[in-house]
C-alpha cells in the first residue's frame, strides 16, 4: 500500500512564481475504506500515479512530514520549514502547496476524516517520533490482517502529539507583489540586500513594502527578515552544519551576532537547540 510518488509533493525547489490560492484544486479522499490513514512518500523518482501540481486541498486530513532531508510547506498565510520529527497537520480542505529539497524523503499522511480528532479542527505543529515514522511506513509498505492494520492504525493516531519545538512559522503578505519580494528572500537567507534594494529589484516603493508587511504580517521588514534567516537556520542545525557556517549560510559575518538573534527568534543558543532537538530525532 506504500504510495511511493515523486515529490513536490515531488521533489522540486520551491516555486518561483507566485502561488496561486483563490483558487486550489480539489483533490478527493486518499484512504479506502475501510481503513483509517494510509501515507504517501516523496522521494523524487518518477510519477507512479497523478499527484496535485501547486495549490491543493484534500477531503482527508493531513499530516505532513519529512522522514530525510527537508521540506518547506506553502499555507496561505505562512511558510515552514520542516526537517525530520517536525510535522505540520492540515484539517479537510486546508489549501497548501509543498516542495522538498533535492536528496529529502517527504511523507504526506492522510487520515480519513471518521479518525480525526475533534480537537484537530485547526493546522497545528506535531512531533513525529522515528518510532512513529516507521510505524506509518511499516503500515503502507507491509500486507497484514485488516482488523491488525485497524488496530495499529488507531495507535498511530492515538500517538501523534503536539510539538515542543515546532517548526519556525514564517507569515507572508497578502499582497501577491509583496509576496513575490518575500518569496525571493526566503530564497536566499545569506542576501545582505537592503530594504530599498529589494524593494527596487520589484519595482516598488519603500513606503508600499513597508506598509505591506506592518499590515500583513504585523512586523517590519527587518524582524520579518531575521525570522526567515531563523527558520533557515533550524534546518541547516538539524542537518548537523557547525554554528559558524550557518550563521554564514543565514547572512551573519559573526556568529556571535548570529547566536544573539537566534536566542531572540527561538528562546535557547543554537547549541542548546541543538542538544534539545537532535536527541528527540535520534530518538525518533
Amino acid at each position: 500500500m506504500l504510495a511511493t510518488v515523486p515529490g513536490r509533493e515531488r521533489g522540486e525547489a520551491p516555486p518561483a512564481v507566485a502561488l496561486r490560492w483563490a483558487e486550489p484544486s480539489a483533490g478527493g479522499a486518499e484512504v479506502s475504506a475501510p481503513y483509517l490513514l494510509t501515507t504517501a512518500v516523496f522521494d523524487g523518482s518518477p510519477p507512479a500515479v497523478p499527484v496535485p501540481a501547486g495549490v491543493h486541498t484534500h477531503s482527508d486530513g493531513l499530516l505532513v512530514w519529512p522522514h530525510h532531508g527537508s521540506l518547506t510547506l506553502y499555507t496561505r498565510d505562512s511558510v515552514r520549514r520542516l526537517v525530520p520529527g517536525q510535522g505540520i497537520w492540515l484539517p479537510p480542505g486546508t489549501p497548501h502547496d509543498a516542495s522538498c529539497d533535492p536528496g529529502s524523503v517527504s511523507c504526506y499522511t492522510y487520515v480519513t476524516r471518521a479518525a480525526i480528532p475533534p480537537h484537530w479542527s485547526t493546522p497545528r505543529p506535531l512531533r513525529v517520533r522515528r518510532a512513529l515514522q516507521e510505524m506509518l511506513l511499516h503500515l503502507d509498505a507491509t500486507p497484514m490482517p485488516d482488523d491488525l492494520r485497524l488496530r495499529t492504525q488507531r495507535v498511530v493516531i492515538d500517538l501523534l502529539e503536539e510539538d515542543p519545538h515546532p517548526a519556525i512559522d514564517v507569515p507572508v503578505p497578502a499582497d501577491g507583489r509583496i509576496r513575490a519580494l518575500a518569496d525571493d528572500v526566503m530564497r536566499d537567507p545569506e542576501s545582505e540586500l537592503s530594504l530599498e534594494a529589494w524593494a527596487a529589484r520589484h519595482a516598488l516603493s519603500v513606503r508600499t513594502v513597508t506598509r505591506a508587511f506592518g499590515r500583513d504580517v504585523g512586523m517590519s521588514f527587518a524582524r520579518w527578515r531575521a525570522l526567515v534567516r531563523m527558520s533557515a537556520a533550524t534546518t541547516l542545525l538539524a542537518q548537523g552544519h557547525p554554528v559558524s557556517l550557518v550563521a554564514h549560510r543565514c547572512g551573519y559575518s559573526a556568529t556571535s551576532a548570529f547566536s544573539a538573534a537566534f536566542r531572540r527568534v527561538t528562546g535557547v543558543s543554537p547549541t542548546e537547540y541543538l542538544r534539545e532537538t537532535v536527541p528527540v530525532q535520534a530518538d525518533r
